[in-house]
């Protein structure tokens, strides 16, 4: 006679373990998940970073302009305006021969922009000071120094940068996001824009260049022009300052390179 036996059931207390193959897919899974996301987190990012520099810009061209409208319609004065006997004409963020320390809380407009972080573009990651790579840690931005005093009558709407051949018109910029290879962050920390000084190309499009016959991805900067706005604009890798140019008080087309010592009502006069 066969003796059945019954079932033992089941304990809903014991689990089976993973296997070590059923980890590794989990553990895949979440690596490619991560893969995909990432670069959609990065662009989400930027471009969240892309429209604080913009606001930044724009908040510093509106504090131009208000300290224009308390002076006689100028714009506030730059790096070489220090020894200049009335205080209102020096520099907008930074003096020659001043602590570094001082910016941007002892520049000219700093009383109708006192927010230290508009002063910072987010994208760019903190460097060593005077290292040539990254922000020097207090601004990030400068302004054209042969404007320095300028009247807003006296800026054209429009300049042009010439560069390759080609000719952009594009509105006047005043205030920009400068690259800090050999600029901002290398060995002049100030902020005067001229000379072999280049804008940023701290915030990415789709464009690529070659460079020492690799690709780079190519950016640009935001740059705050003579009528308040922000524009976007992707400077040449080998251009400079050199090769902005707009129409002087006098009727000739002159370059925003130009580095006037004292600059302080330079473009008034050309």
């Amino acid at each position: 006679m066969v003796t059945s036996h019954p079932r033992t059931a089941p304990n809903p207390s014991v689990r089976r373990a993973f296997t070590l193959v059923e980890l590794l897919v989990v553990i895949g899974i979440i690596a490619l998940l991560i893969s995909i996301l990432m670069p959609a987190l990065r662009r989400a990012r930027e471009s969240a970073n892309a429209v604080a520099c913009s606001s930044n810009q724009h908040q510093l061209m509106t504090a131009f302009l208000m300290f224009a409208n308390e002076h006689k319609g100028h714009l506030p004065g730059n790096w070489w305006d220090y020894l200049d006997k009335d205080p209102e004409k020096r520099a907008w963020l930074i003096n020659a021969n001043e602590p570094f320390e001082n910016a941007p809380q002892n520049g000219t407009v700093f009383r109708y922009l006192n927010s230290l972080g508009v002063y910072r573009c987010p994208s760019m990651v903190d460097g060593t000071l005077s290292s040539n790579s990254g922000s020097n840690g207090r601004f990030d931005y400068a302004s054209f120094l042969c404007l320095s005093g300028a009247k807003v009558s006296n800026v054209k709407p429009t300049s042009e940068f010439r560069f390759g051949g080609k000719v952009q018109v594009v509105p006047t910029p005043v205030v920009c996001e400068e690259e800090p290879a050999g600029g901002i962050n290398g060995g002049n920390n100030e902020g005067g824009h001229c000379n072999t000084d280049r804008m940023a190309h701290t915030h990415p499009n789709s464009g690529v260049q070659m460079i020492a016959g690799k690709r780079v991805a190519r950016g640009g900067a935001y740059y705050g022009s003579i009528d308040g706005s922000v524009q976007y604009f992707v400077e040449a890798w080998d251009a400079d300052s050199w090769a902005w140019f707009s129409k002087a008080p006098s009727g000739r087309m002159e370059t925003l390179g130009s580095i006037p010592n004292p600059s302080w009502n330079y473009w008034n006069t050309r």
